[in-house]
């Protein structure tokens, strides 16, 4: 190896994909080169190929990482929890919102690309649909039978609650938004 190049310790593959998603929320996928991944993680330009074929293959890792770090955190916000308590939905918001915010570059890699996050609003179990959905939408379900609401209610609801934590995020993330007072606080008023 050159002397430009260190040797990698730790998890390279992670760094490539954390370093890939920061290129693509500051120059797009069209900007993505698997010479530029090399680059910023300070390897060769061969390294990155023990483990993505193509920038396609490695795009591709990216949203199943985000979506699983994201699906993951948000489990475990309830695990161990009475899910058929009537504030899981909420506890599932404040967890989407905390998620983002300690990983502001991962949004909007999910939320703005249309490979990333399909999403099938239903109470119906979906195969292939987005695993963080799965998981409010599994809570949302269990509430809906749990407390009698009608199909048509838990799907509002659903809808409401990701539609909520969804926007909030976005605005809590912004550098250009602004809230004079504390977030969590409206957002309590908000979820009723």
């Amino acid at each position: 190896m050159d002397n430009k190049h260190s040797y990698h310790h730790g998890n390279l593959k992670n760094e490539l994909i954390e370093k890939a998603i920061g290129i693509v929320n500051s120059e797009g996928e069209n900007g993505l080169s698997i010479r530029k991944v090399a680059r910023a993680c300070n390897v060769t330009y061969a390294a990155p190929y023990s483990h993505f074929k193509s920038k396609e293959e490695l795009l591709s890792a990216c949203r199943e990482y985000v979506s699983n770090r994201f699906a993951e955190y948000l489990s475990n916000s309830i695990s161990g929890d009475d899910i058929t308590k009537p504030e899981t939905l909420n506890i599932l918001g404040n967890a989407y919102i905390e998620f983002f915010k300690l990983h502001p570059v991962y949004f909007n890699f999910i939320f703005n690309s249309k490979q990333t996050c399909k999403m099938v609003l239903t109470l119906d179990e979906v195969k292939g649909n987005y695993p963080p959905f799965e998981v409010f939408r599994k809570a949302c379900l269990t509430l809906t039978e749990t407390y009698g609401l009608t199909r048509e209610q838990g799907l509002a609801r659903l809808i409401k609650c990701w539609s909520l934590v969804h926007g909030a995020t976005a605005l809590i993330i912004s550098p250009n938004v602004e809230l004079d007072g504390d977030w969590s606080e409206y957002l309590q008023v908000l979820y009723k």
